[in-house]
């Protein structure tokens, strides 16, 4: 496909300097942004379907904040990740942009490079809704009653691992979000990475010092390989022990907070953080609403392939028409028939849905897996590039390959052999020829 645009962002701003440092910016990045007029930005949400939302909230000539309030009161447009473009943070400002639900905030002298990092979890909170969107508009063709409900309440108590904390940390965090948290003190990072692994949590805040950072950061790397973990938001307080700010964002740290630790800040970065996390794992659960008898493979629980397929043409039309990405992957399991003629057909089919659940788990909820073929599993990535399908591919098979299986009945741990197969959509391509291409084994 030519000329693929990583995300479509409409911005609403009347200043004339900001606007051409924006889009020459964001425009060699291969992002495609639109300015529009706050009158008519309900208009272009609806034609143009953006990823992302910018507001200048420091424009004299309307409300910036009453527009993002609009814009999350109406079912059209509250699903789209909004952020507010600000003079400079104050605490009023970080209240009111709470208070009309903004997804984040930043100062109008962004780092460009710091404002693609911290864009990136919020475009994919955008593909995770119009994934969930189109599951659901066809489960609901397919005749099964799922639930596009979206509970986006946070009233419940903040589940946050400090891990750590110099004295008064916790108690400065508890004050900061209202008593409304439960805070689980952790002063060991192998114990808090095991206890992560095991329970649910909305954020992790680590208390960097001297001797802990490079302890903090493998904590935060390994958490963004952990299929469960990597969209678990992981806060940084920063006591003059980071230099490289982006280095860390690289490094899987989702935000840093500087001492003397400012409580408007902390407090608009955990709330928007738990409320992004909270959204990831209710969009989860509505997911799994699309699954029922016409849309997946009884054995496995995974799709099934004309599920899968007439998903993907939808994926298609939508990628050709918004110039985004689309890559497909496709595993075979290239011994499965010795293992049925060795040990059964029963052992088999479980042997399949063990492969599920490991590739399940290792593919993110807008990633569709199915049950192509008896021995195939295809998995379609929206919005990926083939690199980025890539890692994700060699890690599945590279775990599969080297797992062994333990199948009933069987004496013995059985290993399985995978082929892969990757095609990234093309101008060119329909449903046909990228399953052809997808399906063809890399050699």
């Amino acid at each position: 496909m030519n000329a693929h645009i990583t995300a479509n962002i409409l911005a609403v701003s009347t200043n004339d300097e900001l606007q051409k440092r924006f889009c020459a910016d964001l425009t060699k990045h291969h992002y495609q942004v639109r300015f529009c007029n706050p009158d008519r930005l309900q208009d272009n949400v609806s034609k143009e379907r953006p990823d992302l939302i910018v507001v200048d909230v420091s424009d004299n000539e309307f409300d910036g904040f009453g527009l993002i309030e609009k814009l999350k009161g109406d079912a059209t447009s509250k699903h789209i990740p909004t952020v507010a473009l600000v003079p400079e943070k104050t605490p009023d400002l970080y209240q009111r942009a709470i208070e009309v639900h903004a997804d984040d905030i930043f100062i109008q002298s962004f780092d460009i490079q710091e404002f693609f990092v911290h864009i990136k979890p919020l475009l994919r909170l955008s593909t995770m809704f119009v994934e969930l969107e189109n599951r659901i508009a066809l489960a609901k063709k397919l005749g099964i009653q799922a639930d596009d409900g979206i509970d986006e309440t946070d009233d419940n108590a903040y589940q946050i691992m400090l891990i750590s904390p110099r004295d008064g940390d916790k108690a400065m965090i508890e004050a900061v979000l209202n008593g409304n948290c439960q805070i689980n003190v952790c002063e060991d990072f192998f114990v808090a990475e095991e206890e992560l692994s095991k329970a649910n949590y909305d954020a992790v805040i680590c208390a960097l010092n001297d001797e802990n950072k490079e302890q903090a950061f493998v904590l935060s790397s390994r958490a963004r390989n952990n299929p469960r973990l990597f969209n678990l938001p992981v806060l940084f307080i920063n006591d003059d022990n980071i230099t490289d700010r982006l280095d860390a964002y690289h490094r899987g740290v989702t935000r840093i907070t500087n001492r003397p630790l400012n409580n408007a800040s902390l407090h608009a970065k955990v709330k928007m953080l738990v409320r992004r996390q909270r959204l990831r794992w209710n969009i989860r659960k509505a997911m799994d609403s699309t699954r029922a008898l016409q849309s997946i493979e009884p054995t496995t629980q995974a799709y099934n392939q004309d599920f899968f397929k007439t998903h993907l043409v939808h994926q298609i039309e939508n990628a050709h028409k918004w110039h985004k990405h689309l890559t497909c992957v496709f595993f075979s399991i290239g011994n499965l028939s010795n293992i049925k003629t060795q040990f059964g057909d029963e052992a088999a089919q479980h042997l399949m849905q063990q492969i599920h659940q490991w590739i399940s788990g290792l593919s993110r909820v807008e990633d569709c897996v199915s049950l192509y073929q008896e021995n195939e599993f295809a998995i379609a990535l929206p919005d990926t590039p083939m690199n980025e399908a890539q890692i994700v591919m060699h890690r599945i098979a590279g775990i599969l390959s080297y797992t062994d299986f333990a199948l009933p009945d069987v004496f013995q741990p059985v290993s399985v052999w995978v082929e892969c197969g990757i095609a990234q959509l093309t101008a060119d391509d329909d449903l046909n020829s990228m399953l052809e291409r997808a399906r063809n084994p890399i050699v």
